[in-house]
């Protein structure tokens, strides 16, 4: 762990208002452990949302970046969003299963240290998460945008659609499917 806080300091979150930015910096990176690559030289492809999927690219865009041969089935932005929705939901076996053990520990230290009492493991961290973003009316709707994929990692530009923030998020082959790591930055 180490590099900027992705939360904002908070005693105690007060209203709905406080609990939605608080939680989508948590829920975007949990704390920073790097910087990716850069993602500029990879390929990109298209934006992608929960509400549509991966659009087939125009002549003037170019072609989706080639899943390495041993890359998991489906894709990391199919991962990310399935990740994001099962925490919203909450699933939390399948929320906590996108994610690496990493990622949990360093989503749990970081909204314990902001004062949010019980939170011990993965399963109390997205059932209270799950709730708060309930209370602040707030959808898991995301842009998603695949920046970089190799064999060992891919890399996913987020914007949250509520607004609230941006980032990027790293994420490494999974048990069938690509995990969210540690390795991830907000932006805005």
């Amino acid at each position: 762990m180490g590099g900027v806080s992705l939360l904002p300091a908070v005693r105690r979150p007060s209203s709905r208002w406080l609990a939605a930015p608080l939680l989508g910096a948590v829920l975007l990176a949990g704390c920073t452990g790097g910087e990716p690559d850069d993602p500029a030289s990879s390929a990109a492809t298209p934006s992608t949302t929960t509400e549509a999927p991966s659009v087939e690219p125009t002549p003037s865009e170019p072609p989706p970046a080639e899943a390495a041969p041993d890359a998991p089935a489906g894709g990391p932005e199919e991962s990310f969003l399935t990740w994001l929705a099962a925490s919203r939901a909450p699933d939390v076996d399948t929320a906590c299963a996108y994610m690496t053990p990493e990622l949990a520990q360093s989503m749990v230290d970081e909204i314990t240290s902001q004062g949010f009492p019980g939170i011990t493991d993965c399963a109390s961290l997205i059932t209270m998460t799950s709730g708060l973003f309930a209370a602040a009316g707030q959808a898991s709707e995301a842009t998603v945008e695949l920046r970089e994929e190799a064999a060992d990692r891919a890399v996913l530009h987020v914007v949250y659609v509520a607004g609230t923030s941006c980032g990027t998020v790293v994420l490494q082959p999974g048990d069938g499917h690509w995990v969210l790591s540690e390795r991830a930055r907000a932006e805005c």
